[in-house]
This record gives C-alpha cells, sequence and structure tokens, in this order.
C-alpha cells in the first residue's frame, strides 16, 4: 500500500496601491455604498446619520494623498454657483480610512456648501456618488439632485 501525499497551496495577491503602473494617468475614485445596496450613492442625511458603508477599510491614508497634518481638501461646485474649499480631517485605523467617518465629514461641508450659498435643495435629496481626485490631495464630490 502506498501512501498518498497530500499537498496544499496557497497564493496572496496583494491589493494594488491606487497609484499603480496600469492606473497612473486615471483619477482616483473613492465610491460610496451602502452596505448591502444594489446602486452605488448615498444620500447627505443618511452620510450624516453614519449609515454603514461597504469597502469601510478599502483605501489607506496613502491612496487618498493625506497630506502632514492628516487632511485632505475638498473643491466642492455646483453649476452656477461659486466653489469653496474645504478641508477635511482623516481618521483612520492601521492606516486605513474610515470610510464612514469620511462620508460624515463630506455630507457636513456639502451640507455647509449648499446652506451658505441658499440652494433650494433638501439634504435628504442630495445624493453623494463619490469623491474623484481633481489634482494631488484636492477631491470634488460627485453629486446628484434626486
Amino acid at each position: 500500500m502506498s501512501m498518498r501525499r497530500h499537498s496544499t497551496s496557497s497564493s496572496y495577491f496583494p491589493r494594488m496601491p491606487m497609484g499603480d503602473s496600469f492606473r497612473r494617468m486615471s483619477t482616483k475614485i473613492v465610491k460610496f455604498k451602502r452596505k448591502g445596496a444594489f446602486r452605488a450613492g448615498v444620500s447627505l442625511g443618511e452620510c450624516l446619520r453614519n449609515v454603514r458603508l461597504s469597502g469601510n477599510d478599502s483605501y489607506t491614508l496613502y491612496d487618498l494623498n493625506v497630506d502632514a497634518r492628516q487632511r485632505i481638501y475638498m473643491k466642492v461646485s455646483w453649476s452656477g454657483y461659486s466653489t469653496m474649499t474645504y478641508e477635511i480631517p482623516m481618521q483612520g485605523y492601521g492606516g486605513h480610512v474610515d470610510l464612514q467617518a469620511l462620508a460624515r465629514r463630506v455630507a457636513r461641508a456639502c451640507v455647509h456648501y449648499l446652506q451658505s450659498q441658499a440652494m433650494p435643495l433638501q439634504y435628504d435629496r442630495v445624493v453623494l456618488h463619490q469623491l474623484e481626485e481633481v489634482s494631488v490631495g484636492v477631491w470634488q464630490p460627485i453629486m446628484t439632485a434626486s
């Protein structure tokens, strides 16, 4: 009787950093999606109520080009209104960004923008889809009104 050998093999494919060589010329994007939802996007009201988001630890501080003071800059603009820039402090653990805290702080800045521009929109009807990096460390929220 011969003994049968068992072998196991495991592979580890580390997640490529956002600035890898395949995506070097493209813009970085941070997407917001409710946990268990089929479509991306979270209303500003849900962000302020600290709704659970999927992919909560998908991004690192390095991915978001956080400055030395642990902040990013966000440029908010809406067609027909002036642009405002906000400093958003980053919160994370082990180098990863807490996406719920980021969404809440982005939503606060967006609500302030809507109120300061006297826009006739309810913030529960404004949906935050994603953040796009427009230059190093400067992000722009992509929002729609529903």
